[in-house]
């Protein structure tokens, strides 16, 4: 019996392909979507500085003036107090994903002699909508050899990117490429770095090729 798949896709990365060569060749990289590097972050920080100061002279100002009552003021508090949390948040675990994906890429490169490449098929898909009606992201649920099963992820390579559209989306039961990298010390559980080729269907489609 396969065993269920789990629903963390760290590490499980789709590339999109416009088809399925027979030529095999191992992925140069995972081909994770770009984030901010060292200059984005300093500006991101200088701009979160600038948000909390005012923030903060706003709540000065707060509870300095005239206001209904204390209730009041501290409704306003908690409120504005969420922007400069939130943006902090959001920096941090910026730089906190941009490591772990650093690091992901650098273990990639090392063990990348030895990936392995195997095919398996897709057993489901979970697509993510943009407000444009564009795919911002999607889930493949992917079988592979030994009954293995488990999920991956595709994301867009930067915000700018061309929007995908659903017909792009490979479907129930579409050829995959899989690259592990290799097994751990016991040689029976894969590490957790994989990486899914997919054909496009809609190139497949428009060329006339199975």
């Amino acid at each position: 019996m396969p065993k269920p798949p789990s629903a963390d896709t760290t590490g499980h990365v789709v590339h999109l392909l416009d088809r399925l060569d027979a030529f095999e060749s191992v992925p140069e990289s995972l081909g994770l979507p770009a984030r901010l590097g060292p200059v984005g972050h300093s500006l991101f920080a200088a701009a979160n500085v600038v948000a909390t100061l005012g923030v903060v002279a706003v709540l000065m100002l707060l509870w300095s003036g005239a206001t209904p009552g204390w209730w009041f003021d501290a409704i306003f508090t908690i409120l504005l107090a969420a922007i400069p949390v939130t943006i902090w948040a959001l920096l941090v675990g910026s730089i906190s994903g941009a490591r772990k994906e650093r690091a992901m890429q650098a273990e990639w490169a090392m063990l990348r002699d030895g990936v392995r490449a195997e095919h398996g098929v897709v057993l489901a898909r979970d697509i993510r909508l943009s407000e444009d009606g564009t795919v911002s992201s999607f889930d493949l649920t992917v079988s592979g050899a030994e009954e293995s099963v488990f999920h991956a992820e595709w994301r867009p390579r930067s915000a700018t990117s061309r929007g995908l559209l659903q017909p792009q989306v490979p479907g129930i039961g579409a050829p995959v490429r899989i690259w592990r990298t290799p097994v751990d010390g016991d040689g029976v559980e894969p590490t957790s770095l994989i990486v899914v080729e997919v054909a496009d269907p809609s190139v497949v489609a428009a060329s006339g090729r199975v």
